[in-house]
């Protein structure tokens, strides 16, 4: 299983200060589905409660296209953020369903039953690798996917989320991955300037969930931005 080192980095916060980044775990779970339900309120994974989050998170660390890192608190008891990742949409989605169903399947059916909308939803997901156009999986460039940031939002403005995505870049080196993709709703200004700022290119859009999406690519040389 190809997993993050697990020796945790340090990355400067501010000038003279640092902040531990560390490995993503399936311990780090709940806290990770709590931070993405405050990020993103409103979206469809957000919609399918914290119960399905928490069990998404603890599974992606553990699948072997899957990794992620986090910013634990002063505590070591909480995270500041999180990053989360995967080589392959597709074979994470398809893992999911085949190892873990029956951890999402009761969640899920009492989440449908009280908002059947969500079942069509969930139906767009699995095709979402088609709809974002394959990504690198379709070049045959070594390509991972940047599936979340998220941020705990009194700790924002704090360089944080560059910090995460840094740490993300130097394991895709890792894994002579070269480039990293990510989707964001079209109307989420504050992401697309963050990536636009942090040399990501803007792709191409397309529909989800009846939204208008944009993908974006940042290529890697060397672990820098290409």
């Amino acid at each position: 299983m190809n997993q993050p080192d697990n020796t945790p980095l340090l990355r400067a916060q501010t000038p003279g200060a640092t902040v531990k980044i560390a490995p993503l775990t399936p311990h780090h779970a709940r806290q990770a589905a709590q931070l993405h339900i405050a990020g993103q309120p409103g979206t469809f994974l957000t919609s399918l409660g914290p119960e399905v989050l928490t069990i998404f998170y603890a599974a992606l660390p553990s699948s072997p296209v899957g990794f992620g890192y986090v910013i634990p608190t002063a505590l070591g008891e909480e995270i500041a953020g999180f990053v989360s990742a995967t080589t392959s949409t597709g074979r994470l989605f398809a893992e999911l369903g085949l190892r873990h169903l029956g951890r999402f399947l009761p969640p899920l059916l009492r989440r449908f039953a009280r908002q059947p909308q969500l079942a069509w939803r969930s139906a767009q997901t699995l095709l979402y690798p088609l709809a974002a156009g394959g990504h690198g999986e379709q070049t045959g460039a070594p390509t991972a996917e940047l599936l979340s940031i998220m941020v705990e939002p009194a700790q924002r403005s704090h360089g944080l989320g560059a910090q995460l995505l840094d740490a993300l870049c130097l394991e895709c080196e890792r894994r002579s991955i070269v480039q990293i993709d990510v989707t964001v709703d079209a109307t989420n200004a504050g992401a697309r300037r963050f990536y636009a700022r942090h040399e990501f290119v803007e792709m191409r859009p397309f529909q989800l969930y009846g939204r208008a999406m944009c993908s974006y690519r940042r290529t890697l040389t060397g672990g820098r931005a290409r």
